[in-house]
């Protein structure tokens, strides 16, 4: 029959072998969905407004990584006239540089396409050595 000090023995032993023997890595991943709708692209036909929705949905999950790397700057202004709240104006930007993101999936679901990125956050530090990132010029055409 088991004594008290045998039964915490037998326990300890059970559980310490649910120990890992070495540290397990931390998976240090990131993950984001992007979305467009297809009908309200501009083309002339279904399948470029297709494709012009598949690349909105990715350049929209792109800046979803962005805000969850660098965050999201929020700008707020608010007028009170006669202690009555006139204009409220709230605008958010974000600006950065995501390397080494993965697409894991796009799809269509009804009138929209979706993609899913993944990002990992180790890797991403690792590409900021290769070199410096250049900006890309600004211009106003905005094809979706």
């Amino acid at each position: 029959m088991f004594t008290k000090h045998g039964f915490v023995i037998a326990i300890l032993l059970m559980l310490s072998a649910c120990q890992p023997l070495t540290k397990m890595k931390e998976e240090n991943i990131i993950s984001a969905v992007g979305m467009a709708s297809i009908s309200a692209q501009q083309g002339a036909t279904q399948e470029e407004k297709e494709t012009r929705a598949m690349r909105a949905s990715k350049v929209d999950a792109y800046k979803e990584l962005s805000e969850q790397v660098y965050g999201l700057r929020v700008s707020s202004r608010s007028s009170v006239n006669d202690q009555s709240l006139g204009r409220d104006n709230t605008q958010g930007a974000v600006d950065g540089i995501i390397r080494g993101a993965e697409v894991v999936a796009s799809y269509k679901v009804g009138d929209s396409y979706v993609t899913e990125l993944e990002l990992d956050l180790d890797t991403m530090q690792k590409m900021k050595r290769y070199g410096e990132a250049q900006p890309v010029p600004s211009n106003n055409n905005i094809i979706f």
